[in-house]
């Protein structure tokens, strides 16, 4: 990124945090009264407190919407300490407070607790603080759920970048390491996981006291406490004692071999790879209600999102993708637990790492194997390519002024784009080298924090490579390159034969650093009629333009590809006899290239070069004589976000209800092949329901819910009943409404009330929006962050663009009021309401008025509108390039 940074760190940094991130040039900085954690002042700390010890007690009662505890605090102070000490501690009352076994002043100043410097010893200190929490309700401190059918209540922690201290006082940051010995008093029938497992459970009642024994050294983000009367299932990898835990109500769907089976095939790979054992004794997993995120990382005690037990068979992807997320929190286990960094700049690397280790481990020790690395590429670099493409793209390495910027870099460039790099860099160094680099890294810097450079320097050494020039490129400029290939031919002995071929590269203009990478270029001819590979030549760009020697004398090519194997993080442009062969030819190149050629022409649909009518056309052409499924699978992905933009277009004055029914066929086709039960059954049934409007399609889903003319040997779950319900009600299709009542009274569970709220948000009524919008702002509304989410993502789809128009000015009006909650993922959420696509000029401008009305207030509200106005005006000329058609 061509800006000094200096200005880097001002457009990331809330309103007025210095872009000097280490504290001596500010000695004694006082703390600001905020609710996130600003690295200068964390740095300070870390100078202030060593050798921190916590002794935990935490009393937990099945009816009450609180918890009492109470921590010693063990830790070293720093010699001539003058500075306040502060504890970390949001949300809960202070009941009392001993330091070195004597009652003293304290202030809790809604965020932290405050002691003055002169209170305390030189040298060590016992902290003991007393106090109490209200459970979470949104996900983070420690979340309580309470199951709607059974009454239980379930508990878990959830902590990280910064949420550790809603649940008791500590310094919460990740470079003070600490060792935490807890004790949990709970109801009788509930089970009580931590980081370790217990040693002792004695009997007090109705309630049970569950001690476990001191735990190694680690950040206060991957600690964690979770208990509840959840299902259990045991077994081993290798030595080490698994266990899964879910709730009871879902304990039937649970198919526990096979996550045990990702658990020890993951475990297997890791422990060889890394050439170092398993550090932390036992493993735990937890499926959790109402979690924000896919999964986390906790030591020993990993948490992932309910919703990877499926009420109905998974399709292949489901599968595929559940594993994938259990190998990455294992891979965590090592890299971001034992090795943690120093502050949240390192973020990247950490889960960076993960997902790049995940789909090697897929790649070597799964039956994904055959697919590992195309679905990385569909997934994880697509989500990278989007995200480096907006805006508010960033570095992979950029400075964190604090936690609350940290919340924001949960994005495509921090998993996404620093995989890519990463699995560019151990092409780069040689992935035997990466290896070797990556045990050294983790043996060196076991249970302590560190930079990038430490790690750098480790994967350096044993390719005796200096990488400084590479890490300048890829890690600290951002921005996605494009390159092209241009070559030209010459007549020789009657065959055209290439007299030259150049690799071309151009760059953003926001973003214009050119740079430097090793690619595959795939050369192909065409014979009789065929296109067939030719040549794949390696080589290593460099700058504007690239000579290939190699390809000079070699038969002129009818298509030139020059990323295959998808080495590179580079987006293609095809030459235009390449893109015409594309066009004629798809279904004769090797699936992966099919898979990348057909991403290829989505892309010149986002960018805007070819209408997309034009990729509907070609999919209506091609997709039926695709024989791999989970390309076909893709493609209906697509056509799914094809018709969301067929509808924006067809309410601003375009007539695209042809090509919304055309979509709807196509998935009807696609279903109608597909094998009995067969997993491409499954993804095309759901496709076919994404897609159903039309009066016929939805008789069709409404038939389905009596399991009439269904696919042969298909099953209607639970959830995919849902998914109909949803489809009638947001059509008001015939008798909608009583079947949703009747399905709400069938399904008591949590997630079939939720869906009833969803199929009722969904529908085109007025009256209907009006209900749930004040619902939605209510104060004392009593539905948890996890419905409204849920709400907002169905309050307005794009068939129902119109009737938004209404609210438009309320929404904006209520931003102060969702700030006012101080919940981060709320106003995320929120914000995607404020902003939805209208693709006209005048939205542009709407939304750019937005923007900057609220720029400098939050840095996960400015990043969702910034994107926002760029994604509108790409709306507005993709419906732009539709009509000069």
């Amino acid at each position: 990124m061509k800006i000094s940074p200096l200005f880097l760190c001002a457009f990331l940094i809330i309103v007025t945090a210095a872009c000097n991130l280490t504290p001596s040039a500010n000695k004694n900085l006082e703390r600001k009264l905020e609710p996130y954690l600003e690295q200068t002042y964390a740095a300070q700390r870390k100078q202030q407190i060593s050798d921190v010890n916590y002794q935990l007690h935490i009393e937990l009662d099945e009816a009450s919407t609180s918890f009492n505890g109470n921590i010693n605090i063990d830790f070293t102070l720093a010699k001539n300490n003058k500075m306040p000490v502060t504890v970390d501690f949001d949300g809960g009352e202070v009941l009392s407070v001993e330091l070195n076994g004597k009652s003293v002043q304290w202030k809790h100043e809604k965020w932290f607790i405050t002691f003055a410097p002169e209170l305390f010893a030189a040298g060590k200190n016992n902290l003991r603080i007393s106090y109490s929490h209200p459970f979470a309700t949104a996900g983070d401190g420690l979340h309580r759920y309470k199951d709607q059918q059974t009454g239980n209540v379930y508990l878990y922690s959830n902590f990280e970048p910064y949420n550790a201290h809603k649940m008791f006082p500590h310094f919460d940051q990740p470079d003070i390491k600490a060792s935490y010995l807890l004790d949990v008093i709970a109801p009788k029938k509930w089970q009580v996981i931590s980081a370790t497992r217990e040693t002792k459970i004695d009997s007090l009642g109705d309630k049970q006291h569950w001690s476990f024994p001191k735990t190694p050294i680690m950040s206060s983000y991957v600690f964690s406490l979770h208990a509840g009367n959840y299902a259990v299932w045991e077994d081993k990898a290798g030595d080490i004692p698994l266990r899964l835990f879910a709730r009871q109500e879902l304990a039937q769907f649970v198919n526990y071999k096979e996550w045990f089976l990702f658990t020890q095939q993951s475990f297997a790979f890791y422990n060889q790879y890394f050439n170092y054992p398993y550090p932390f004794v036992k493993y735990d997993q937890l499926a959790v209600p109402d979690f924000n995120s896919g999964a986390m990382e906790n030591i020993g005690a990993v948490t992932f999102n309910e919703a990877y037990i499926s009420r109905g068979q998974k399709t292949y992807l489901q599968r595929m993708r559940h594993g994938n997320v259990i190998s990455h929190e294992m891979a965590h286990m090592w890299f971001g637990d034992l090795v943690t960094m120093d502050w949240w700049n390192g973020l990247w690397l950490n889960e960076s790492f993960a997902t790049y280790m995940a789909t090697l481990q897929q790649a070597n020790n799964s039956e994904f194997k055959n697919d590992a690395w195309d679905v990385f590429y569909a997934d994880m670099k697509q989500w990278a390519y989007t995200t480096d493409q907006q805006v508010t793209t960033h570095a992979i390495e950029l400075p964190v002024a604090n936690t609350l910027v940290a919340f924001t870099n949960f994005d495509g460039i921090t998993y996404g784009k620093g995989a890519s790099v990463l699995k560019q860099l151990a092409v780069y160094v040689g992935e035997e080298n990466f290896r070797l680099g990556v045990a050294s890294y983790l043996k060196k810097y076991a249970y302590a924090n560190t930079t990038l450079k430490n790690f750098m320097d480790e994967v350096a050494a044993p390719a005796k490579q200096n990488l400084s020039g590479w890490s300048q490129e890829w890690l600290y400029k951002a921005g996605l390159n494009t390159i092209s290939v241009d070559f030209n031919c010459t007549a020789e002995d009657g065959q055209a034969k290439v007299k030259n071929l150049t690799i071309l590269q151009t760059a953003p203009k926001a973003n214009p650093e050119l740079r430097s990478q090793r690619v595959q270029i795939g050369l192909y001819d065409l014979r009789n009629e065929k296109l067939v590979s030719s040549a794949v030549l390696p080589i290593t760009y460099h700058g504007e333009k690239t000579k290939v020697r190699a390809a000079e004398g070699l038969n002129c090519p009818d298509f030139v590809y020059p990323n295959i194997a998808d080495w590179g993080y580079v987006k293609v442009n095809l030459d235009s006899k390449s893109r015409h062969n594309l066009e004629q030819h798809i279904h004769e190149f090797d699936i992966s290239l099919r898979k990348m050629l057909w991403q290829n022409l989505w892309d010149d649909v986002e960018d805007t070069k070819i209408p997309l009518t034009n990729y509907l056309a070609f999919a209506q052409k091609n997709i039926g004589a695709e024989p791999d499924f989970q390309l076909v699978g893709s493609i209906l992905g697509k056509l799914q976000t094809a018709a969301y933009y067929f509808w924006l277009a067809d309410q601003v004055g375009q007539d695209h209800k042809a090509d919304l029914v055309a979509l709807e066929k196509i998935a009807q086709q696609q279903l109608e092949r597909a094998g009995e039960a067969s997993n491409f059954q499954r993804v095309a049934f759901d496709a076919y329901v994404a897609l159903l409007h039309t009066p016929a399609g939805l008789e069709v889903a409404r038939d389905y819910l009596f399991n009439k003319d269904l696919p042969k040997g298909f099953v209607v779950d639970q959830d995919r009943r849902w998914a109909l319900l949803r489809k009638l009600n947001q059509y008001q299709f015939k008798d909608y409404r009583e079947l949703t009542a009747a399905e709400q009274q069938k399904d008591k569970t949590d997630v079939g009330q939720q869906m009833a709220v969803v199929s009722e948000v969904i529908r085109p009524d007025v009256a209907v929006k009006e209900k749930w919008f004040a619902e939605l702002l209510s104060a004392d509304t009593k539905y948890k962050f996890a419905t409204q989410r849920l709400m907002m993502r169905a309050m307005f789809p794009a068939s129902q663009l119109k009737l938004r128009e209404g609210f438009e000015d309320r929404i904006v009006q209520a931003i102060p009021q969702v700030q006012s909650r101080n919940n981060e993922r709320f106003l995320s959420g929120y914000a995607e309401l404020v902003s939805p696509h209208a693709c006209t000029s005048a939205s542009v401008q709407r939304l750019t008025a937005i923007r900057d009305q609220y720029a400098n207030t939050n840095p996960a509200l400015e990043k969702v509108l910034a994107t926002s106005v760029q994604e509108e005006q790409r709306c507005v000329d993709m419906i732009e390039l539709m009509k000069k058609k």
